[in-house]
This record gives C-alpha cells, sequence and structure tokens, in this order.
C-alpha cells in the first residue's frame, strides 16, 4: 500500500478498489504528488475512485494532470472514477471539451457501486 507524506492526499484501500480524496487545490507541487499516486494507483488496482469533494481549485496542469492518467489507467485496463467534482472542475472539462473523457459521479458511493458493478463476474 502507498503511503502518502501529503495531508492533501489520502489513500483508502476498499477490496479491490482504492479510494483517493483529495482535500486543498489541485496545484503547484499536490498536481505532481496527486499525479504520482494516481499512476501506482490504475498500476495496482482494477478501479480507483477519486473522490473530489474538497478540492477547493485547479489549475491547467492539473486538468491536464487528470487527463494523462485517465489515459493511463485506460491502457493499464484500469477504470478511475471522479466522485464529487465541484462545478467549477466540470465546467473547465467542458470548456476543453474533455468532461465525456470522465466517469463523474455526484456521490462517493455511486462511484464504488459504478466501479464494484463493473468487476462483477457477468452470468
Amino acid at each position: 500500500m502507498l503511503t502518502t507524506h501529503s495531508p492533501v492526499i489520502g489513500t483508502s484501500e476498499l477490496g479491490e478498489l482504492l479510494l483517493v480524496e483529495v482535500r486543498d487545490g489541485i496545484d503547484g507541487e499536490v498536481t505532481g504528488d496527486l499525479r504520482d499516486v494516481l499512476a501506482w494507483a490504475v498500476d495496482r488496482y482494477d478501479g480507483v475512485v477519486v473522490d473530489l469533494s474538497g478540492v477547493t481549485s485547479i489549475d491547467r496542469p492539473g486538468l491536464g494532470m487528470l487527463l494523462q492518467v485517465q489515459d493511463r489507467a485506460h491502457l493499464r485496463g484500469s477504470r478511475i472514477c471522479f466522485a464529487s467534482p465541484s462545478a467549477a472542475l466540470v465546467d473547465a472539462l467542458t470548456d476543453l471539451r474533455a468532461d465525456a473523457l470522465f466517469e463523474m459521479f455526484d456521490r462517493r458511493s455511486a462511484a464504488i457501486a459504478r466501479l464494484r458493478e463493473l468487476a462483477a463476474p457477468v452470468g
């Protein structure tokens, strides 16, 4: 299990999933730390939920990092969902025409349920 030393980023294992909680803004040093955590997570877990309910702001490099991590997850066969994004983040993604690239949910529980549903065996 990855241990973060950032008061802004926390992780919790939820069985086969990883929950990543982000508090404060996604900018500056936080972008690099969050990129490292999310890259590690999508390499090791079939599903990652990123709880953005505590995010107060995001800058352009932060938006770019989320796009890169989404691409990495796709290449690795992992799924990443974002929970509780702020209206400003959704607007920024819409402005970039990137909102369709992300699975976003109003609640963390809905994102977790979606990833568990996708991981469940069919039949």
